[in-house]
């Protein structure tokens, strides 16, 4: 789920907002993922995966969404620089989780 998360936050933050197909492809990118990641397992928890892949695609467009235009949540904001701000700190920050989660992962495969 947080790959999917990672990834669809960060094409809903480069990918301008006027096309309406960007909005689904991080869905579709989340699913994609989710059942690669299932495949792995080798049980049946293939529709676990692509649930928590469409998820994690869902969240990352809603979160990106949020970032770019606060006012969507009622978050008083009070400046472009506030919002630049939040926009960075967040996606470093999910970048961090990410490359955790992954070794983590990782790491489990190889014990």
């Amino acid at each position: 789920m947080s790959s999917s998360l990672v990834l669809a936050l960060y094409l809903e933050l480069l990918l301008p907002s006027i096309e309406r197909i960007f909005s689904l492809l991080p869905v579709v990118i989340g699913l994609f993922i989710g059942w690669k990641f299932s495949a792995i397992m080798k049980a049946p928890a293939t529709l676990i995966g692509i649930y928590n892949g469409a998820m994690g695609g869902v969240m990352g467009t809603m979160l990106g969404a949020v970032l770019k235009n606060p006012a969507l949540c009622n978050i008083p904001i009070e400046s472009e620089t506030m919002i630049a701000t939040n926009m960075y700190s967040i996606t470093i920050f999910a970048a961090c989780l990410h490359a955790l989660i992954s070794h983590f992962i990782r790491y489990s495969f190889k014990v």
